[in-house]
């Protein structure tokens, strides 16, 4: 008993005397699905927001994916309108706006590559943009 009684004050002493606390594993899994969720489905940006209101990180991931929503809704829109025309002029701009939706994604599966391996680095083009503050 006496061992177990020493256990316990030193692990207290360890956890008061860290200066950074690590997050359980369980929470660092949830933040980064809840952060490629901004990456895949363009909708789901808010998520972050709500659930860690005073992140910079998730307002970072949000901002990307709002950014990413507002260009792929655009373009896609841009590029219907173009396509309606017919002809060759369907041809080109369907073949434009493929190119486009593939880099959206692309850059997207980048962002969501970030989140997993925690890096911080800046998603291209979309990280420039700063829709929210």
């Amino acid at each position: 008993m006496d061992e177990e009684e020493k256990k316990v004050p030193e692990e207290e002493r360890e956890e008061s005397g860290s200066e950074r606390e690590e997050k359980p594993v369980s929470d660092k899994t949830e933040r980064k699905v809840v952060f490629s969720l901004c990456y895949l489905w363009g909708l789901l940006f808010f998520i972050p927001l709500i659930m860690y209101k005073n992140d910079a990180e998730a307002k970072k991931h949000a901002n990307n994916g709002l950014s990413m929503l507002i260009f792929s809704v655009v373009g896609n829109v841009v590029f219907g309108v173009l396509t309606s025309f017919g002809g060759v002029m369907h041809t080109v701009f369907g073949a434009i706006a493929g190119l486009y939706s593939l880099a959206i994604l692309i850059i997207g599966i980048i962002g969501v590559v970030y989140v997993v391996n925690e890096e911080d680095k800046e998603v291209p083009f979309f990280s420039k943009i700063k829709l929210l503050k």
